[in-house]
Formats: C-alpha cells, structure tokens, sequence
C-alpha cells in the first residue's frame, strides 16, 4: 500500500477530529493526549474484527443467515455491541484514570477521537480489500458514522466520572453504551436490508446523529467538570 494511499485513508478521521477540537473554547486535552486517544482507537480495531468474526463462525448470526431474525441480530449484537464495547475499553481508561474529572466535553473529544482511530483501521482494511472507490464512500458516510456512534458514550462516561455514588455512575455508564449500540446496530441493519428506500434511512440517521453531537459539543465546550475551574 502507497503512503498517499495511506495518507488518504487517515485524512477523513484525522480532519473531523481537528474539526471538533477546534470549535472547544473550554478546557483542552494536550495534542500528546489526543493523539494517544486517537492511537488507542486504532489499537481497539483489531480485537473488533477478531470477535466479529468469532461471531461469525461460531454462532448462527452472520451477514448472511437465511432468517431475518439472526440477520438484525448479528447487526444490532454481533457488530454493534461488539464494535462499541471495543471502544468503550479505552474510554474508560481515558476518563476514569485521569487526575481531575474530565468535562463534558472531552469525554465527547475522547469518544469523537476512540471512534475515529477505530475507522481509520477500517479504512485501511476495506482500501486494501476493496479499493479506493470503497474508501471514498465509507469516507463521507461511514466514518462520520463511527463518530457519530460513539461520542454520546465518552459525553455519558465523562458525567458518570462526576457522578456520586454507585448508581448513578452505573447509569451513565450502561446508558451511554447502550445508546451508541442502538445507534451502530440500526445504522448496519439499514444498510443490510435490500431496499434502497431503507438503505437511505441510514444517511437521515448519519445526519441526524450529526445533529445530536453538535447540540452536545455546544452545550457541553464551556461546561467545567466538577471541581475544575473553566
């Protein structure tokens, strides 16, 4: 594989997380910290695609299972649970063992971030398989997806982080996972279906989900953790 090919592969992750930093007029994470956020989302790549495929191979959900029913099930649970609880290991390591709580907002940059490295592994793997017309798509609609997937759970990890007492921690936690499950696993099933009508329902929930992170990025860029001065 060409570095220019490499290169374009990285563009697409790289320009949105830049894209998102920028607009931060809070409190900012180094770039030292944001690139190892970006490299821990790589890193959580691999272990993905072997546990996609274990589910393929050892279970009865697969792309290609003759129900429908194991079909939505190997899309909402066999990738989307699988893919966002991969992403959800180093969030937790992010958010949880840093010194002082970290804000809304970098719990966002963080998920933002994970999600992002985590495509540009994909990227790389469907451009070496597929090629550059394959890369071209993913590249306007599949990894702002992955984006869009998971920044609600490094937002939710970041208030559980502040929160106090068991419960409430638990809540955030369980729910922003569930909430970027439901949002991998029912962009995956529009996509699966063989329907072009429902193949476009994926590109309103791309937008709409769009629309969710920046209602978030905006309520949350000059929101402080607890206890840390704006």
């Amino acid at each position: 594989m060409s570095p220019l090919l490499i290169v374009i592969a990285l563009a697409p992750p790289v320009s949105l997380v830049w894209y998102f930093q920028a607009r931060n007029h809070g409190t900012r994470d180094s770039l030292g910290l944001l690139i190892l956020t970006f490299m821990l989302g790589m890193l959580s790549g691999g272990p993905a695609l072997v546990m996609n495929h274990l589910v393929e191979k050892y279970t009865s959900l697969w792309a290609g299972a003759p129900t429908l029913e194991h079909r939505l099930l190997f899309w909402l649970l066999g990738i989307g649970m699988n893919e966002e609880m991969v992403k959800m290991l180093p969030l937790l390591a992010l958010i949880f063992l840093r010194r002082q709580p970290a804000t809304p907002y970098q719990g966002l940059m963080a998920g933002l971030t994970v999600a992002l490295g985590f495509s540009a592994v994909e990227n790389l793997f469907y451009l070496d398989r597929y090629g550059t017309a394959t890369l071209i798509v993913r590249s306007i609609l599949t990894v702002p997806a992955h984006a869009f997937f998971t920044a609600p759970m490094g937002y939710c990890l970041a208030l559980a982080r502040q929160a106090r007492g068991p419960w409430p921690t638990y809540g955030w936690m369980l729910g922003g996972l569930f909430v970027s499950m439901a949002f991998h696993g029912l962009y995956d099933v529009w996509l699966s279906l063989d329907s072009d009508w429902m193949n476009r329902v994926a590109y309103l929930q791309v937008v709409l989900m769009g629309v969710l992170t920046v209602l978030l990025a905006r309520r949350s860029s000059r929101q402080p953790a607890q206890g840390v001065p704006a």
